[in-house]
Formats: C-alpha cells, sequence, structure tokens
C-alpha cells in the first residue's frame, strides 16, 4: 500500500477543503469573473479570444492529464506535484495584465493548465482522508465550504473592479489563492524514500504507455466506459456555460456588471450548503443516481438561460437561474469524486482521476470552442451557444439513463 500524504486527522481534513477554497476562487473570480471583463471590455476582445484561450489550454491539459496522474501513480507522490503546479500557477496569475495583450493571454492559458493539472492530485488526496462511508460526506464539505472561495472572489469584484481595476484584481486573488492553498502545503507529508522506478526517463516512458493502456482498456469496463462518454456531453455544456456567464448577462441579458456579480453571489451562497446535503445524498442514495439528477438538473438550468432572453421573460427569473446554477454545480463535484472511486482500485485512484480528468478537459476543448464559433465565427449570437449547450447535457443526461450499474 503506498503511504498517505495526508492524514485522516481534522487537520488533514480542513487542509484539504480549504485548498478547494483557492481552487474555486481561481475557477470563478480569473477564469469566470474578471479576465473575461478584462479581455472583452479592456482589450477588445470577444467571444472567440475567450473561447479559443480556453481551448488551447485545454488541448495541452488533455495530452498532459494522463502522463501527469500515472507519474503520480508510479512514483508514488502526490503533494510534491501538488505543490509545484499550484505555486506556479498562482505566480501567472499575478503576472495577467502585468505585460503585453498577447504575454497576459498566455499567462492567463498557463494558470488554467497548471491548476487543472494540480487537480488531479488533489482529488486524488481524497482516498488519503475518507473512508468508504464518509467520502461523500467531506467530498461535499470540500465542495460547499469551497465555495466560500467563489464568494470572496465575488466580493473582491464588487469592491475593487471599479475603483481599482481588473489588473489589481489579478494580483489581490492571485495572494489569497496562495494564503488558501498553504495549510495543505503546511500539513502535508513528502516523502523521499526509493520508487519502483528512479530515472525521470523511465516513468516517463511508463507513464504514456500505461495512458494510452488506461484509456484502451476504459472500454473493457462497460459503466466506465458510458461515464466517460456522457461526461464529455454535459461537462462540455457545463464548463462552456461556466466560463462565458458572466459575458452572457452583459452582453444578452443586458444586466450590468455589478447585477451579475450579485446574482453569481446569490447562486455561491445557495452552493454552499448544497454540498453537504448533495454529500449526505450520496452516501445513503449512491454517487451515480445523484450524478443523473445533476445532469438533467443542468440541462433545463441551460435550456432556461437561453429562452429568458428570446420571449423576454421577467429578469427575476435570472435569480432562479443563479440559485440553481450554484446548487447543482454543488451537486455535480460532490457525485463525480466519489463515483470515480469506486471504480479505481487504492493503487489507481491517480491514474483514474487523470482519465476523468483527460474526458473533462476534452470536453473543456470543446464547450468553449463551439461556443466562440457559433456566437462569434458563425455570427449566430450568445442565444445560440447556450442552446447547443443545453442539448449537449441532454446528450450526456440520456447516456447516463441508459447505462446500469453492474
Amino acid at each position: 500500500m503506498p503511504k498517505s500524504e495526508l492524514s485522516r486527522s481534522k487537520l488533514g481534513i480542513v487542509s484539504w477543503v480549504v485548498y478547494d477554497m483557492g481552487n474555486t476562487l481561481f475557477s470563478a473570480g480569473i477564469v469566470g469573473l474578471i479576465f473575461p471583463l478584462w479581455l472583452t471590455r479592456d482589450m477588445a476582445g470577444n467571444d472567440g479570444t475567450f473561447g479559443f484561450s480556453l481551448s488551447i489550454s485545454m488541448v495541452i491539459v488533455f495530452i498532459l492529464s494522463p502522463v501527469a496522474g500515472t507519474i503520480s501513480d508510479v512514483t508514488k507522490r502526490k503533494m510534491p506535484f501538488l505543490l509545484f503546479t499550484t505555486l506556479v500557477a498562482i505566480f501567472a496569475t499575478a503576472l495577467i495584465g502585468v505585460f503585453n495583450y498577447e504575454a497576459s493571454i498566455v499567462l492567463f492559458c498557463a494558470a488554467v493548465i497548471l491548476i487543472h493539472l494540480a487537480n488531479i492530485f488533489y482529488n486524488a488526496l481524497l482516498a488519503d482522508i475518507t473512508t468508504e462511508s464518509n467520502v461523500g460526506y467531506i467530498g461535499g464539505l470540500g465542495v460547499g465550504i469551497g465555495y466560500i472561495g467563489a464568494i470572496l472572489a465575488v466580493v473582491c469584484g464588487l469592491l475593487f473592479y471599479d475603483s481599482e481595476g481588473p489588473v489589481f484584481l489579478f494580483k489581490l486573488m492571485a495572494l489569497l489563492m496562495f494564503l488558501l492553498v498553504l495549510p495543505l502545503f503546511l500539513s502535508g507529508r513528502y516523502f523521499i524514500g526509493n520508487t519502483e522506478i528512479t530515472e525521470f526517463r523511465s516513468v516517463l516512458l511508463r507513464a504514456l504507455r500505461q495512458a494510452f493502456l488506461s484509456l484502451w482498456q476504459a472500454r473493457k469496463k462497460k459503466v466506465w466506459a458510458m461515464f466517460l462518454f456522457a461526461r464529455f456531453w454535459y461537462f462540455s455544456s457545463i464548463y462552456a456555460g461556466s466560463v462565458f456567464a458572466v459575458l452572457y448577462g452583459v452582453e444578452t441579458v443586458d444586466l450590468s456588471e455589478r447585477e451579475v456579480q450579485l446574482i453569481l453571489a446569490v447562486g455561491i451562497i445557495f452552493g454552499i450548503p448544497s454540498g453537504a446535503v448533495w454529500g449526505f445524498l450520496v452516501d445513503k442514495y449512491g454517487s451515480f443516481l445523484n450524478l443523473k439528477i445533476n445532469v438533467m438538473a443542468w440541462f433545463l438550468i441551460l435550456g432556461l438561460a437561453a429562452l429568458l432572453p428570446v420571449f423576454d421573460l421577467p429578469g427575476e427569473l435570472w435569480w432562479a437561474v443563479g440559485v440553481m446554477s450554484g446548487v447543482f454545480m454543488a451537486g455535480l463535484y460532490v457525485s463525480e469524486r466519489p463515483f470515480v472511486l469506486s471504480m479505481s482500485a487504492p493503487d489507481t485512484v491517480s491514474e483514474y482521476f487523470a482519465v476523468y480528468n483527460m474526458v473533462g478537459r476534452l470536453a473543456a476543448i470543446t464547450g468553449p470552442f463551439a461556443w466562440g464559433y457559433i456566437a462569434s465565427t458563425l455570427g449566430l449570437g450568445q442565444v445560440a451557444s447556450i442552446t447547443w449547450l443545453s442539448i449537449c447535457s441532454l446528450i450526456g443526461f440520456l447516456i447516463l439513463a441508459c447505462t446500469k450499474l453492474e
């Protein structure tokens, strides 16, 4: 059995949960809020610029994910890789806007790539601090408390976007991320003992072989293969919808930036207790059932968001969209991680999470690309883009609905 790099003590669990706050702060504050507004408002970019930048980042993550996960399994290390990827991502985030437009896009892409690679090692640590009976609860606690990071991001935006500007916010959020991830780095254990393979070249070659073998073997495990196929569709829609939500609210719905941030904050507030509730439901009824419920909900949320401006429905309904987004985003994350753990053996956790993340990154390539291509390149607008995302969620749900646990 590999050595545990994080204890099951209260300190270990708390530090793992607090890290999720920093992770969520980056996703909500940098990717979902400040960077797209800075890109489109201050730097004359558009949906295509943002979407294609994210897609390029995800292409690189897609290539590196299985390698990173397998190297972690082979070397039996997670914390050193998590430390390196997270700290470099924070440094890159702090430098966005300091240099010219092109360099800032490169820095943003680098931060996105590294944060997503860090999530492979972070998710794998869940096995160190949980048992089969409480994995849903602790995973849900991480998601729920993690939303506080998103609240911090929105509060920072409300307080400083107009007065200090987005470049100041990049630095401030990078500092907050560092403070939130620090407890995990201080409480984690860093073993230096001998590994099965000691030369980096040998590790890398084995990682590549194992990564392709993992993908190939996935087809033999029907439930796992169907889940991965479904995740490509539903995560494509949810990821693109979340990162373009602010631009959609400002440009298509004609909400003010402040109104969009307040709606986002309300959704996050409802998401905090939802994480614990979904964790209880996962432990009681199983992760797969809850996953199907959440994916179906996302089809309805995205469909409603597409219909609101078309039929000029009351603006108050946007608050309902925000609330439901927070609740069912929490439910999605709480349901997925225990399901992946249930599919994997103890010595292949990082490998399974790497394949899971790789499929998610493939979806994150196609989702933003499709949005940018439909809205900007084809000129069909953002309503057409979000309608396509709703259809993708429906496809994902139908795949899950046709899948039976073995």
